[in-house]
């Protein structure tokens, strides 16, 4: 007779192994089955490979942030930032909190967030790496059956922690929906979320490697602003990536197969139209005789500026002595509005997070069990939950992960 497991958690990703772990602490017998030669490679390379794990955001604030937030409510109680850090300190990975209360692990490594994990899951449960899950099925007499590599296994209840389809070298290849969809689930349109944008500009080639900090960043449909944010941008070969970028992405994903779009921003942020008039006729009147260039270096990363005066129509060698007031209102208004226009998003594969994903509407958010399945649960990035960067994500994996793997019944 095969061996009946508690539970079979599919994907060791954040929350597999640390639903694995929530159910192994109950003395479940728990089995963790992972595609790729080890646990953990996503969340190794989260972050830059920083790993931004958390935010000191309150749960009113994290809830705000995700689309479906309120379904989120019952995992943040039951596993909250602070349980979450407090959870990493006791296995020996200290955390510190940086700009935008976002913690990151004290070394600057999220090999050390993944290894951490692996390791505790291990003490817990039982992993098998290098091993495809092909299908799960539910049989006559209640357990399921998960057939994976050459064989199967047999468990009382399924966690399927699969992960989105955003970096599939890492194993998230979307093979959770499939399960989801065969056991009669809705699988919401899936799509790039937090993912760098695609740009058409002249520019770009000399912008690329550029990095701003405390830029206001917007998506325009004409005259209407959509979004903006506050932050960090760079500029790639192909377009835009960085911090505020990403958070735009998702809304600039729908939209842009609606209507024509443009990246606009804004490098003074902090100063009204009068003061920034002001301090360019201050400066334009101390380089007199000097170019115009040579100005602008008091305003602009050098990069930026050739680029800047092109965008302006302003011959970089003009003198400021001869700069006029169209000149001037010129500079002043692409100071404040440098717009690109967006030819859309990159692909999904390259985004951070997946976009849609099991409808909560079918899972108990109690339990992140499945209100059409009995003894099957969700969590991750597999659920049709998402919110911008700064760590709401990570933890909404670990939240949802650790609920679920806390509910499992072991005694059905």
């Amino acid at each position: 007779m095969s061996e009946i497991f508690d539970v079979i958690v599919i994907g060791a990703g954040p929350s597999g192994m640390i639903a694995a772990i929530a159910a192994g602490e109950r003395n479940l017998k728990t089995l963790l089955l992972e595609k790729k030669s080890r646990p953990g490679i996503k969340l190794s390379i989260t972050g830059k490979g920083r790993c931004n794990l958390t935010n000191s955001a309150d749960i009113g604030e994290f809830v705000k942030c995700f689309r479906n937030g309120k379904f989120l409510y019952a995992a943040f109680n039951a596993f909250s930032n602070e349980d979450l850090i407090s959870f990493f300190e006791n296995l020996g990975v200290q955390c510190k909190l940086e700009r935008g209360g976002r913690y990151f692990p004290e070394s600057g490594k999220a090999s050390d967030i993944a290894a951490a994990l692996a390791k505790r899951a291990k003490i817990f449960s039982k992993i098998i790496t290098g091993t495809q899950v092909k299908s799960v099925s539910k049989r006559k007499d209640g357990l399921f059956e998960v057939f994976a590599g050459g064989g199967s296994f047999v468990s009382k209840n399924v966690i399927a922690a699969c992960g989105g389809l955003s970096y599939p070298s890492t194993g998230s290849t979307g093979d959770g929906y499939e399960i989801a969809e065969n056991f009669g689930h809705t699988v919401k349109e899936l799509s790039a979320a937090l993912v760098p944008l695609v740009l058409d500009s002249p520019y770009l080639k000399e912008l690329s490697g550029l990095k701003l900090k405390n830029v206001g960043v917007s998506v325009l449909n004409g005259k209407k602003t959509l979004a903006e944010e506050f932050g960090e941008a760079e500029f790639t070969v192909f377009g835009a990536d960085g911090p505020v970028i990403l958070t735009l992405s998702s809304l600039t994903g729908e939209e842009i197969k609606k209507s024509e779009l443009f990246l606009s921003v804004n490098f003074k942020p902090a100063l009204s139209p009068e003061q920034l008039n002001l301090r360019l006729l201050r400066e334009i009147d101390k380089f007199g005789q000097y170019p115009v260039k040579d100005m602008l270096k008091e305003l602009l990363p050098v990069r930026l500026i050739k680029p800047f005066l092109n965008y302006c129509g302003i011959n970089i060698a003009k003198k400021c002595s001869q700069i006029n007031k169209a000149d001037r209102e010129k500079i002043s208004a692409s100071l404040f509005d440098f717009r690109f226009k967006i030819k859309g998003v990159k692909d999904i594969k390259e985004a951070i997070v997946t976009r849609g994903g099991v409808s909560a509407d079918e899972i108990e958010q109690k339990t992140m069990q499945s209100k059409l399945v009995k003894g099957l649960y969700f969590c991750g990035e597999m659920i049709d939950v998402d919110a911008p960067t700064g760590g709401f994500n990570l933890q909404a994996a670990f939240s949802t992960g650790y609920l679920a793997g806390k509910s499992v019944n072991g005694g059905e």
